[in-house]
């Protein structure tokens, strides 16, 4: 079987990563990148000269013959990109967050029911082994009936007003919420379904214009209820911390990026009644190649399997979509001093 044709757009960091490891897997071939920066290209040229570099994505697009390409650049541009690759019929990865609000994203959500082609939002933390058992879990039913969640995020990232366009609410979309938070947010969706109702407070303590603070109070449609509180300006978390809590009617789990802790009130779906505590080396899963984590190549394998098998996965542009209204109602409450806002409201009907 012949080797995916994979092109770039963005030759950054992510979009390094997803090069080096879609050239480095069996069957995925970097084909062409798309990077403005002439410093880069030169560079890339050079390591690589048989990769074609060009200037401008939509010559890429083109003039190459692209089985899929990964969208790794500022976010205020995915959407436009986005439906380039759909327009040429090229499979499309899209670094998170997918657009700067919903309105904005639902435009790629009408551009592929236009026409469809495999498609992914790059939420890498679904592929984090701690967090997908906790998946497994809570769908195996052993909690029983699931009533509320807790959710912390923290990391030391921001003590004085940040530089560049992930500081620049035009071009970001916002702050915390859009960057390492819309992970959790995504897990949230993920785990509990969609919300009826969030409440939010958010502080700008730092950033001016984007939120440094956070906290969220869900009513889920499903009835649960729920809590998040998250900072990228908290001291005393070199790296991020994430951290779920889940109360059910027959027990509670705990989730971090290191441990899975499960407490059942009976025996069920073989793990013992009381306490199960399961690391990271016990969740170990083998990966080909790893730059940058293990979870970063599961979501490149996955990808890559559904644009040979012309299928989307779970973490698709529609679910991203999604995920965006969630965010914008979020933003919305804190704009209105924490009054609800259904989620529902925001980014058009689908």
């Amino acid at each position: 079987m012949a080797d995916l044709r994979i092109g770039i757009i963005g030759f950054g960091k992510m979009g390094m990563l997803h090069g080096g490891i879609v050239n480095g897997l069996e069957g995925s071939t970097l084909a062409a990148v798309a990077e403005p920066s002439d410093l880069v290209a030169r560079a890339l040229k050079t390591l690589k000269p048989d990769v074609r570099v060009y200037s401008d994505y939509r010559e890429m697009l083109k003039k190459e013959d692209l089985d899929a390409a990964y969208i790794a650049t500022p976010v205020f541009q995915h959407v436009d990109m986005g439906i380039a690759c759909v327009e040429h019929g090229v499979s499309t990865f899209v670094e998170k967050p997918l657009s700067t609000t919903a309105s904005e994203a639902r435009r790629l959500v009408d551009a592929l029911e236009r026409r469809s082609v495999p498609n992914m939002v790059a939420w890498m933390m679904r592929y984090l082994p701690t967090f997908r058992r906790a998946k497994s879990l809570l769908e195996s039913g052993v909690l029983g009936k699931v009533i509320q969640f807790q959710v912390t995020m923290y990391v030391s990232q921001l003590f004085r007003k940040g530089k560049g366009w992930r500081y620049d609410k035009k071009k970001s979309g916002g702050g915390l919420i859009m960057g390492p938070c819309s992970h959790a947010l995504d897990l949230v969706t993920w785990y509990f379904g969609e919300a009826a109702f969030v409440n939010a407070r958010q502080n700008n303590f730092y950033s001016g214009e984007t939120e440094d603070f956070l906290h969220v109070i869900f009513e889920m449609k499903s009835g649960v209820t729920g809590w998040l509180d998250s900072s990228w300006s908290v001291r005393g978390h070199r790296l991020v911390e994430t951290r779920f809590d889940v109360h059910g009617t027959d027990g509670t789990l705990i989730v971090t990026d290191d441990i899975v802790k499960v407490f059942l009130e009976k025996e069920a779906a073989g793990l013992s009644r009381g306490w199960t505590i399961e690391r990271i080396p016990e969740l170990f899963e083998g990966v080909p190649i790893d730059i940058g984590g293990g979870q970063y190549t599961r979501e490149n394998i996955e990808f890559l399997r559904c644009v040979r098998e012309g299928r989307s996965p779970e973490n698709n542009v529609r679910a991203a979509w999604k995920v965006h209204r969630l965010i914008d109602a979020i933003y919305a409450s804190a704009a209105d001093r924490g009054a609800p806002k259904e989620p529902d409201a925001f980014g058009g009907e689908r």
